[in-house]
């Protein structure tokens, strides 16, 4: 059995599962049923330990199951997308597509990823669309905020919709402004989930200030982060995740606490999603 290389990158369950937005449930399962299996599982805790000869099998897992393909297609789609046996795989996606042409409505969504499938072949939906990461230094700040438990992460708008007004009355109240620093949500999460969302969202402030809950208020140190931006709706920010966490990976960066947005531009400050910018950030250290 060949020596494992110290330098090759190596994930815990939890880090792979946000990098590829695959939940740790979900993996487990695909291990279990010979779909998708780590690298190494470490033989006296059971850990699972994923490398880069994971990422791209589950990159093209991810992307077959957000098209909706069931499991017994993916286990013949999967590997021949990954050997560009075409000839295999594309006669399964085009049967998924008839499927979902002779459906309506909500099914509308999951033909357009299965047109892009068809469209761009084996080696585009393998690579994840070019990112800028850079690190950036985030001064010290304060915050009012709000933590709570949301169905899922689109439901975070609305989160927001109750939050704005009691924070307006707190700053009407206490004489406080913002500061025009972005807003933003931190996601208390290890890695990606399907449900019940622990999401924290917050504007930033002059000065500390008492609060009535749900509100809390409390100092952020200064912190050091990889970023980078998504543009235009919130579909598709996974591909910043993926990239980011890619990159960690990559330089042996150590992730020091749970990731956050910030929103750039917003639907607080346009309702077109074209126009909207969010930057995703990873408190790192290393």
């Amino acid at each position: 059995m060949p020596e494992k290389d110290p330098n090759e990158a190596r994930w815990t369950i939890g880090q792979f599962s946000r990098m590829t937005m695959l939940s740790a449930r979900m993996l487990r399962h695909y291990d279990r049923i010979g779909l998708l299996s780590p690298g190494d599982v470490d033989p006296w805790n059971g850990y699972r330990y994923y490398s880069e000869a994971e990422f791209a099998p589950a990159m093209v897992l991810r992307r077959l199951r957000e098209a909706g393909l069931g499991l017994d297609e993916i286990a013949v789609a999967l590997p021949a997308l990954l050997a560009g046996d075409e000839s295999t795989w594309r006669p399964v996606v085009e049967h998924h597509l008839d499927r979902l042409e002779a459906e309506a409505g909500e099914l509308g969504r999951r033909r357009e990823r299965t047109l892009a499938l068809l469209d761009h072949g084996e080696e585009s939906i393998m690579t994840a669309r070019p990112v800028a990461v850079t690190t950036l230094t985030i001064p010290a700040h304060t915050i009012i905020a709000r933590r709570e438990t949301i169905p899922t992460y689109g439901d975070e708008g609305a989160l927001f919709g109750e939050f704005e007004p009691r924070l307006h009355e707190v700053l009407a109240a206490t004489g406080t402004a913002l500061t025009g620093e972005p807003s933003g949500a931190t996601f208390y999460e290890e890695g990606h989930v399907e449900h019940d969302v622990d999401v924290e969202v917050w504007e930033v402030v002059a000065a500390p200030v008492e609060v009535p809950a749900p509100l809390t208020c409390r100092a952020v140190p200064e912190r050091t982060v990889l970023a980078a931006e998504h543009a235009g709706p919130y579909e598709g920010i996974s591909d910043v995740y993926t990239a980011l966490l890619h990159e960690i990976g990559e330089r042996g960066l150590t992730i020091t606490g749970f990731s956050f947005e910030r929103y750039l531009v917003g639907p607080a400050h346009n309702p077109d999603p074209s126009t909207w910018r969010t930057q995703v950030c990873f408190p790192v250290e290393g």
